[in-house]
């Protein structure tokens, strides 16, 4: 993105998460423990201001 964003515009972000060994998301497991996976974002501008956004994401298994 170049230039700075309209209001209610969106940025989209593709990350690979295939090279991370990761287990899927497991909740309440015995009633002991769950699993969660929470993707941290952060946006520096040319001013140097800092934007932070978490997400949390649910993995599945493919096979």
């Amino acid at each position: 993105m170049d230039g700075c964003p309209q209001k209610r515009r969106s940025c989209t972000n593709q990350t690979f998460l295939s090279c991370i060994d990761m287990s899927s998301t497991f909740t309440n497991v015995s009633g002991k423990f769950s699993v969660k996976y929470i993707l941290n974002l952060i946006l520096v501008d040319e001013d140097d201001r800092r934007y932070f956004k978490q997400q949390e994401i649910t993995v599945y298994r493919k096979k």
